[in-house]
């Protein structure tokens, strides 16, 4: 009896996680047209706290019974530590926010970003319903409707954009939908045509596997279009990587192969006024190393002609990098708080809130205890998802490879209450898959 009990419960509660990341995955579409504004007008941020609620209270409740029941509660506590940390970072940011000079933002976000403490408790939510899902075969369902939507999204945008029924959708920006710049869009952009490119090497039906090319050489285009070159980069050492691995098992090369030659060629197809983006980028990005390895350190008098051609780096990334680092220097142990740096970088006369760079951020939102904590909770379930490499079936190494593509491209990029969401289901997913069925055997 206690066996139906349990099973009916994990069945019922996947299929709660389900329809609430099946409806998260379909947003940007309902946002999109205006006929579903009955939907939408109750806000997706609103949604997101429902879903949060609904993830910590069920991994509360899970974490509760594993523990009353468990024999070896130290091992237990072992394959849990990545989730202790995390909560160590919550708890440290929540110090941060405290003592902010601005509260309201540090707690709450802009009205644009909504990117403060709050948020990073709906992150979590995010994480745990995506940790919480046992079923592989809902999760796969989830990822295809991922790819479905993003087709859709890419498509209504098109036809808003050539003037096709465009009184029925409802954009924030005409070239990105309801993204609202094209780097947000990249990074959705990014985990989808991820998600095709390895889905298309490891399907091994025909019919499917067409599909799932077709989708991925149709995102391709898009993606290379959008530019958002760190996310191009991100893409490019995944894919490459991904590649080699197909090497060295011996396992899927044709599909590697094809699907590389697919990027190559998207790569210089998709023009603007006659040059490759790619190309135009790569040749930035060339100049830009030689700016900063150019920077003479000697001659205090072309010190600051120098410091305001390298500052431009990275299209004027490498400046808000310099302040960033200045600001985590002058509040090393505590930061600033979330969405505290505006004031911060007007005092240089920046205009900018964030210092487009992942460690750069957490450094200076919640200081290097704040940055340690996350890093290291991260850096312990991509190494033991590493470990396990081998083990895992394709969705779940597809599953690890979008997490580190995403952070690759945090690199260069900021988090926004509408994209952070998506990497934090892979990244559930992930650390759900390193434990397996080890959790259950400890009870």
């Amino acid at each position: 009896m206690d066996k139906i009990k349990k099973f009916n419960y994990i069945k019922v509660k996947n299929v709660i996680i389900f329809v609430l990341l099946g409806i998260w995955i379909l947003i940007p579409v309902l946002k999109e047209m205006r006929f579903t504004s009955f939907f939408t007008n109750l806000n997706e941020y609103n949604y997101m706290q429902i879903l949060a609620i609904i993830g910590i209270y069920l991994i509360v409740y899970e974490f509760y019974k594993k523990f009353k029941t468990c024999k070896n509660k130290k091992e237990l506590l072992k394959e849990l530590l990545p989730i202790a940390i995390l909560l160590m970072y919550l708890m440290w940011t929540l110090v941060s926010a405290i003592f902010a000079k601005n509260k309201n933002l540090a707690f709450y976000g802009t009205s644009y970003r909504k990117d403060g403490f709050i948020t990073y408790l709906i992150y979590a939510g995010f994480f745990a319903c995506a940790f919480l899902m046992d079923s592989k075969r809902l999760r796969k369902y989830l990822l295809n409707i991922f790819i479905l939507v993003a087709c859709l999204t890419i498509i209504f945008i098109e036809m808003a954009n050539n003037g096709h029924l465009y009184n029925i959708f409802d954009f924030n920006n005409i070239d990105t939908g309801v993204f609202s710049n094209s780097n947000h869009y990249g990074y959705y952009l990014l985990l989808v045509l991820l998600t095709s490119f390895l889905l298309f090497i490891t399907e091994k039906t025909k019919v499917n596997k067409g599909l799932y090319l077709i989708s991925y050489i149709f995102i391709l285009y898009y993606f290379i279009k959008n530019n958002t070159f760190g996310c191009y980069i991100a893409f490019t050492v995944t894919a490459i990587i991904y590649f080699i691995y197909s090497i060295y098992i011996k396992k899927n090369i044709t599909s590697s192969v094809i699907g590389l030659i697919i990027f190559v060629i998207m790569s210089f197809v998709v023009q603007i006024d006659g040059q490759s983006l790619v190309s135009k980028n790569v040749i930035v990005l060339f100049n830009d190393i030689s700016k900063i390895l150019n920077i003479n350190l000697d001659n205090k008098e072309e010190l600051n002609e120098d410091n305001s051609n390298w500052e431009k780096a990275g299209s004027g990334r490498a400046v808000l990098w310099k302040y960033g680092i200045q600001f985590f220097l002058e509040k090393p142990i505590i930061g600033y708080g979330p969405e505290n740096l505006e004031q911060e970088y007007a005092r240089f006369d920046i205009n900018q809130d964030r210092p487009h760079n992942l460690l750069i951020q957490l450094a200076t939102t919640s200081g290097i205890i704040g940055m340690l904590s996350y890093c290291t909770a991260i850096g312990i379930i991509i190494i033991k998802g590493i470990r396990c490499f081998s083990r895992k079936d394709s969705v779940q190494k597809l599953v690890l490879f979008a997490v580190v593509a995403y952070l690759i491209s945090a690199m260069f990029g900021n988090s926004m209450y509408y994209t952070s969401p998506y990497f934090f289901i892979f990244l559930g997913w992930l650390m759900k898959d390193n434990i397996g069925d080890k959790i259950y055997k400890l009870e």
